[in-house]
């Protein structure tokens, strides 16, 4: 199998589950996980990272995580869902608080609570010339920490960046990115306009439409992909799970439509699990590529 980097966020997610619909000037109630707040494992770079090491892969997970009891134990609930966690340095300063709010229709709203951002430096990622070793056959750039574009350029197969990346200046493959998070005239000629920022070497992006599932922009003719069926319980998670079964297609020398496929079907599986990080998959829910 694989060895795949994954660069993004490692944290500790509270979710709590309403009992109806967010609505302006309305009251709702709620229950959260163990009735106090408590944590599960998430972040973008966790969440990745969990489905592909599901998919039988080994996954080095390099992220920052604050000094304090809440980074132990976020690298702790990493550790125990099978990452390798040896490249997540440390940043000074506390946590912070994270709540996922989720609606019965599975749709969540993520609320980070203060959050300082004139406050908060990130030192650098730990160094890839400490660790000469570390030659990934594949690496998703979901976060843009200080240090990810050497990492990036460690890569033998595809990388792939979570767009937009405002600080990132490495090299890129595919970009992944929402619609929703896209001017109007981005969505208007997508390839052309991630070109401009990346260069020469990407080859396509792909725009997820979330249930309405995700098209690939190119050289050539665009490609649509529609997801499966499926019962969603917590949305969470379900982007950077399908950007995850991008890359893992995409490293086995997939077809932009075959990888489309698998990671719409990642995806699908990942919103009907009530987690961040997909630790409560069963075996084989996230099927690797075959040619």
């Amino acid at each position: 199998m694989a060895d795949f980097l994954v660069i993004g966020a490692l944290a500790l997610d509270r979710p709590v589950w309403l009992e109806g619909a967010l609505e302006r000037g309305g009251r709702v109630a709620g229950r959260s996980l163990e009735a106090q707040l408590g944590p599960r494992l998430g972040g973008g770079g966790a969440n990745a990272s969990v489905a592909l090491t599901m998919a039988g892969h080994t996954v080095r997970l390099v992220s920052l995580v604050a000094a304090d009891d809440g980074g132990d134990q976020a690298i702790a609930m990493a550790r125990a869902a099978g990452l390798d966690v040896a490249l997540v340095g440390r940043r000074p300063g506390e946590s912070r608080t994270t709540l996922i709010l989720i609606e019965p229709d599975g749709e969540r709203l993520v609320l980070g609570l203060d959050i300082d951002r004139a406050r908060l430096v990130l030192p650098p990622l730990p160094s890839p010339a400490d660790h000469p070793a570390v030659q990934p056959d594949g690496v998703y750039v979901r976060a843009a920490f200080p240090g990810a574009d050497a990492w990036a350029a460690r890569s033998r197969g595809p990388v792939v960046v979570h767009w937009p990346a405002p600080t990132y200046a490495g090299p890129a493959d595919v970009v992944v990115c929402s619609a929703d998070d896209l001017d109007p005239d981005v969505l208007a000629a997508p390839f052309e306009a991630a070109r401009a920022v990346f260069g020469s070497r990407l080859s396509a992006i792909v725009v997820t439409h979330g249930a309405d599932g995700a098209s690939a922009y190119s050289a050539g003719a665009p490609i649509s992909v529609r997801p499966p069926p499926a019962k969603v319980i917590d949305s969470t998670g379900a982007g950077d799970v399908f950007a995850a079964g991008l890359l893992e297609a995409l490293s086995g020398d997939a077809s932009m439509m075959r990888a489309l496929d698998q990671a719409c079907a990642w995806g699908a599986v990942t919103v009907g699990l009530a987690s961040s990080a997909p630790v409560d998959a069963g075996p084989g829910a996230y099927r690797p590529f075959t040619p």
